[in-house]
């Protein structure tokens, strides 16, 4: 069972570096229209059924963006979230009162640009994801190890920005994911700063 979890932070280790490295490569042969981007804000849980009194927590991310000739983009972006909820006691014993999770959210988006009066605009975009949310407070019952869940998701995702100078843009990052068997979950909202290569 170890060897699972060994192959799992592998897994998000190596996903991590693949972005960055596809990120480098792309910046060097369409330097012109090829952006990276951070952005941090408050995340509420990937499946709001789940979670007995969930509260709020915080997410932060990077996405690397290229933009076609014309108003489309593709787009890659990882993102990592955390917030916290009360576990059902039901008669067992050893769950905490408040529990956090973890969530990795790695997913492909093709975006449509629109402009908006005043230099603003607006990206919309969807594509294919997976999340990986981590449990480090709760402990399987025969092995002691920490539990986890994963599943696929598709993101809708909304960019508002403005042009901030000649190398890149300032605004605001929302969306949320859908997954499988779920109706909505991981709504998430904050600030995001983009370069321009």
């Amino acid at each position: 069972m170890p060897t699972i979890f060994t192959f799992f932070a592998f897994l998000k280790t190596s996903l991590v570096l693949l972005l960055l490295s596809a990120g480098i490569s792309v910046t060097g042969v369409q330097a012109q229209q090829y952006t990276i981007a951070a952005q941090a804000g408050l995340f509420t849980p990937i499946d709001y059924g789940r979670y007995e009194a969930a509260r709020l927590g915080y997410f932060t991310g990077l996405s690397f963006d290229y933009r076609f000739p014309g108003k489309l983009s593709l787009g890659s972006h990882y993102q990592f979230g955390t917030f916290s909820y009360a576990p059902k006691q039901g008669g067992q014993t050893g769950l905490p009162e408040n529990s956090s999770v973890q969530v990795h959210l790695i997913y492909w988006t093709l975006q449509r640009n629109f402009p908006l009066g005043g230099d603003w605009n607006l990206a919309v975009g969807s594509g294919p994801g997976f999340f990986l949310a981590s449990y480090p407070d709760e402990r399987d019952g025969q092995s002691g190890l920490p539990l986890f869940s994963r599943d696929f998701s598709m993101p809708l995702l909304l960019n508002l920005s403005k042009p901030l100078g000649n190398f890149g843009t300032i605004g605001v990052k929302s969306g949320v994911f859908f997954t499988p068997f779920y109706a909505i979950g991981g709504f998430h909202f904050g600030p995001e700063i983009r370069f321009r290569f």
